[in-house]
């Protein structure tokens, strides 16, 4: 996952700030004792020890430099083009068609009965789409984000309350409660024939179409990596306690198109009838690229990468069988093209040298890391950049703060989402694989942050509550789509929260209370 990222953040991103036209030329990316780090890159210099230029000089430079001007230019036909909007049209046309058929299609390859030169083959296709998939990723990101910042820029100026504008958009990521609707399916089928099934074959025993459901559910969300999103983390096919008990405890979501229509209605009562057709053109802009957002990790990352999973695990298995490889576990401290060379019986690396980066890799989990690197440069006045830039980087930066939330003083609170208290038994986990293990049905998971790796487990659980996030984290979409609360951005929640202990979630509020 390191060398993907290590190439994909910067090749997306370069690709969606060109197309946007901002003043960026990309995000670069290093890895310090397994941490990530990211840097902006501006468009022209952006060497570390550089100071930032004055404000005159970064004037002049602006509209003097012709990589500048070109992205000026394109700065304007970007929003006047609506560029995301075409983006949008081209991820349903022609990339999430491709994505899903190439990843049924690399799926459905049982990697046990290939040849060691036919795994080979195989493991460096799998690897050359987790390289387009991962690079499209990013680059999503930019079109994805823009028509929500425009909305938000907009409606602050209108005076209106962040959180009823943010609910607008719920029911606009059909992706997101899509696993909760499957599930849903099988579960009715399963009461139709009056079955209460103790494992996956009594599912698939129940009735034909039961069956039916559960292969359609597998073939579409089984491959992804759903406990974290590392290739050493397990796919939902992995998990079939889990599987399980999301068909028991499956429930329908709450209808949260309504909700959203009702958002906007009460919200359009409030603004002059002459920015009325503005706000409803961002609205429904900012609809059509909502659901992008956690549509596209699901099928450009978790799916690929689960593919992947498996291929490098046979190729471990047999890797193990020849000794070539101490401990299965090791075989992810390899490179990809480690890995095909061992296959085709190269001797590095040695078993003990992947054992001793595994001890490394295991070994930086307990580190402590800063969370910057080098000093901290001070963003420039976006007002003076020419073209429409500016329009455009307010957009971006009215979204990153909604991303995360500032630091709350009061004590267990945050930002609320949801319109009901709910009280529950806190189940305060690390990760995603813990959740899995530790939550039950109905239970209030409380964690530092969610992301798609969770939204099986989310879909048993009665509440959230998060350190981090902003009205506009994985968190907050997932729980609008879900109709479940969440109380989001709840400074030391994970301290101040014990596990096991009975706690309500009043989202109205914002806050959480223990009982």
């Amino acid at each position: 996952m390191r060398d993907l990222i290590t190439m994909a953040m910067p090749s997306g991103m370069s690709e969606g700030f060109d197309l946007a036209g901002a003043p960026l030329k990309t995000i670069d990316v290093g890895f310090v004792n397994g941490r990530m780090y990211l840097r902006l890159t501006p468009l022209v210099g952006g060497g570390r020890d550089l100071p930032a230029p004055s404000k005159s000089v970064l004037w002049l430079m602006t509209r003097l430099h012709p990589a500048f001007r070109k992205r000026a230019k394109r700065s304007v036909r970007a929003i006047d083009e609506r560029f995301w909007l075409q983006e949008s049209d081209r991820w349903e046309r022609e990339w999430k068609p491709k994505l899903i058929a190439t990843n049924r299609r690399l799926g459905d390859i049982d990697a046990a009965v290939l040849s060691d030169a036919d795994l080979v083959a195989h493991l460096n296709a799998v690897w050359r789409h987790v390289e387009w998939a991962g690079s499209l990723h990013f680059r999503l990101h930019t079109s994805d984000l823009a028509p929500i910042g425009r909305l938000l820029t907009a409606t602050r100026g209108w005076g209106l309350d962040e959180r009823k504008v943010m609910t607008t958009l719920a029911g606009a990521s059909p992706a997101t409660s899509a696993p909760t609707r499957a599930l849903r399916g099988i579960a009715d089928e399963l009461a139709r024939v009056g079955v209460n099934p103790a494992t996956l074959s009594d599912v698939r025993e129940a009735s034909d179409r039961a069956a039916e459901l559960l292969d359609e559910y597998l073939a579409e969300f089984g491959n992804r990596v759903t406990t974290g999103y590392d290739l050493s983390d397990r796919t939902l096919r992995e998990l079939p306690r889990v599987i399980l008990a999301s068909i028991r405890h499956s429930c329908s979501a709450e209808p949260s198109e309504i909700v959203g229509d009702q958002a906007f209605n009460s919200l359009l009562e409030q603004i002059d009838e002459s920015a009325s057709a503005e706000f409803t053109n961002l609205v429904v802009e900012a609809r059509t690229l909502y659901g992008l957002r956690d549509e596209n990790g699901p099928l450009t990352v978790e799916w690929p990468a689960g593919i992947a999973r498996h291929v490098i695990l046979e190729a471990g298995r047999r890797l193990v069988a020849r000794g070539a490889l101490d401990v299965l576990e090791h075989v992810f401290d390899a490179a990809i093209t480690e890995l095909g060379s061992l296959l085709e019986g190269a001797e590095y690396p040695l078993a003990a040298e992947l054992g001793l980066r595994h001890q490394e890799r295991v070994g930086w989990a307990a580190l402590t890391a800063p969370l910057t690197l080098g000093p901290v440069a001070e963003p420039p006045d976006i007002d003076i950049l020419p073209g429409r830039m500016p329009e455009m980087m307010r957009a971006i930066l009215t979204v990153t703060t909604l991303l995360d939330s500032a630091d709350q003083t009061d004590s267990l609170s945050g930002t609320g989402v949801g319109s009901a208290s709910y009280r529950g038994i806190a189940r305060v986990v690390a990760d995603a694989d813990e959740a899995f293990e530790r939550v039950n049905p109905g239970d209030i998971i409380v964690t530092r942050l969610t992301v798609p790796t969770y939204n099986s487990v989310l879909t048993m659980a009665g509440g959230v509550v998060t350190e981090a996030g902003g009205l506009l984290s994985h968190t907050a979409v997932i729980a609008r789509e879900l109709g479940i609360p969440a109380v989001i951005g709840v400074a030391g929640a994970l301290i101040d929260i014990p596990d096991g202990a009975e706690i309500i979630l009043n989202p109205v509020a914002g806050t959480v209370t223990i009982v």
